[in-house]
C-alpha cells in the first residue's frame, strides 16, 4: 500500500512537470522581440535514401516523439523491403505531411541514424539558429495551428494534406542567438528532469512487480 502511494505520487510529479514544461514553452516561445523569419529560412530539406534493405533501424515519428519501430510496436510494421526509405540523422527535423496538423513533427536528438517512411519530410536546421530552440518552437500550439490552417482535409478524417509551399511561408518572431540558447537550455534541463523522474517511476513499478512475485510464490 505504501509503495502504491509512492508510485502514484511519482506519477503526479511527472504530470506536474510536463504541465510546467508546456506552459513555459508557450510563454517563452511567444516571442515579441526579434526578427520575423520564414520556415524556408530555418529548415532545409534533405532527401538521402537507403540503397539496400534494412540498412538502418526503422524509426517511427509520432506526435509524442521518435521511437525505434521494433520497440514501439514490439515488431516491425515497415514493408518487407525498406530500401529507398529516407535516412534520418541526429539533429535533424522529421515530420509526416499528412499528420503534421496533429503535432507529428520531431527533432531527432535520440538516434545517431535511422530510416523513416519515404512519405516523410526530413530537414536540416540552418546553422544560424539554435537547434534546441527551433525544435521546441516547431511544436508549440501556435506552430501546430499554422500547420492546421495550411493543411487540407484528405481522404481520411485523421489525415490532412500539407500545402508545402504555404508551410515554407509560415513565419515566427525569432530572438537573437543568445536568447535562443538560453531558452533552449532551460527547456532541455526540464526535459532531463522529466526523463529522470520517469525512470524512477519505471523502477518503482519494476520493484513492485518483483515484490509481489516474492510475496505470493
Amino acid at each position: 500500500s505504501l509503495l502504491d502511494k509512492k508510485i502514484e505520487l511519482q506519477k503526479q510529479k511527472i504530470e506536474a512537470l510536463k504541465i510546467y514544461k508546456t506552459g513555459l514553452i508557450e510563454k517563452y516561445f511567444d516571442c515579441k522581440n526579434g526578427e520575423k523569419t520564414k520556415i524556408s529560412e530555418i529548415l532545409e530539406e534533405v532527401e538521402n535514401k537507403t540503397t539496400e534493405n534494412n540498412q538502418y533501424d526503422v524509426i517511427s515519428s509520432t506526435k509524442d516523439g521518435l521511437f525505434l519501430q521494433k520497440e514501439y510496436f514490439n515488431r516491425s510494421i515497415a514493408s518487407d523491403d525498406n530500401s529507398g526509405y529516407k535516412i534520418l540523422k541526429k539533429n535533424q527535423i522529421v515530420f509526416s505531411p499528412q499528420n503534421l496538423w496533429m503535432g507529428n513533427i520531431n527533432y531527432n536528438n535520440k538516434y545517431e541514424i535511422g530510416i523513416v517512411s519515404p512519405s516523410y519530410k526530413v530537414f536540416d536546421i540552418n546553422k544560424k539558429f539554435d537547434k534546441d530552440y527551433i525544435s521546441y518552437l516547431l511544436k508549440t500550439n501556435k506552430a501546430i495551428y499554422y500547420y492546421t490552417i495550411n493543411s487540407e482535409q484528405g481522404a481520411s478524417i485523421v489525415r490532412r494534406n500539407l500545402n508545402i509551399e504555404s508551410f515554407y511561408e509560415i513565419n515566427f518572431i525569432i530572438p537573437d542567438i543568445v536568447e535562443q540558447e538560453q531558452k533552449g537550455n532551460l527547456i532541455n534541463k526540464i526535459s532531463s528532469k522529466i526523463e529522470n523522474e520517469e525512470n524512477k517511476y519505471k523502477k518503482l513499478n519494476k520493484f513492485k512487480k518483483g515484490l509481489l512475485q516474492k510475496m505470493f510464490i
